[in-house]
């Protein structure tokens, strides 16, 4: 049996901290941030979806990191909570009850009242969940979805969708046409392996998104990973 260390849980003040200070945290994420974002077929997208192939992978945090670098970086950033089941960004900034896209997409409305701009990045802005029913399974509720993705194109730099795992419903499959890409965050030495193929198969089902992998929790020292692999 292998015992792991807790890691202690991060705060948005401590990913901010890190990035501000300009350290290998910040260097990591700018390095994937090139190679997966800038690369000739993806030079020109600005939305992205977050997943993962079951739940706490560090989808969440990567997509934090990654927001926080661009922000930090002097570029115009929208993360938007798309988790239906379990909103982990709204609950991590604190706004899980505050009204956000299930309402935009139910009744509509101007997003510009519903997003949350951070108070230590003022370039960074947070769209809730919602409180509402919003399904997506419905066709209207998708295209004022859709509409909406839209419409925020002109308005950031980037969008950064923080998603459910794709074992957990038919979200990801429902939202992959509506991004530029799809970026899925896979535990080193906890997924398995027919977990991380299929959801791979239901990144690229829909519409062939999918733009990288990003390996998370990878500790610092772990030669005997990279001989197995």
């Amino acid at each position: 049996m292998r015992f792991r260390k807790q890691r202690p849980e991060l705060s948005w003040q401590r990913i901010v901290a890190l990035h501000e200070q300009d350290g290998d945290v910040s260097r990591a994420c700018a390095d994937i941030f090139r190679t997966i974002f800038l690369d000739g077929t993806n030079a020109d997208g600005k939305t992205f979806l977050f997943t993962s192939a079951v739940e706490a992978e560090g989808k969440t945090t990567t997509a934090l990191h990654i927001a926080a670098m661009l922000a930090t970086k002097g570029k115009r950033v929208l993360l938007v909570d798309v988790h239906w089941r379990r909103p982990s960004l709204s609950r991590f900034f604190g706004i899980a009850e505050q009204p956000g896209l299930t309402e935009l997409i139910e009744s509509g409305g101007r997003h510009e009242d519903l997003m949350v701009e951070d108070s230590r990045i003022p370039q960074l802005f947070v769209l809730p969940r919602g409180t509402g029913n919003a399904d997506l399974l419905d066709s209207a509720a998708r295209e004022r979805l859709s509409a909406f993705l839209q419409r925020v194109r002109g308005e950031f730099d980037f969008i950064l969708l923080d998603g459910a795992p794709t074992a957990s419903g038919p979200e990801v499959l429902i939202l992959s046409p509506m991004v530029d890409g799809v970026l899925l965050v896979v535990a080193c030495d906890r997924t398995q392996r027919a977990e991380v193929a299929a959801a791979r198969r239901a990144v690229e089902k829909p519409a062939g998104k999918l733009v990288g992998v990003i390996l998370s929790r990878v500790p610092r020292y772990l030669p005997a990973y990279y001989r197995t692999v």
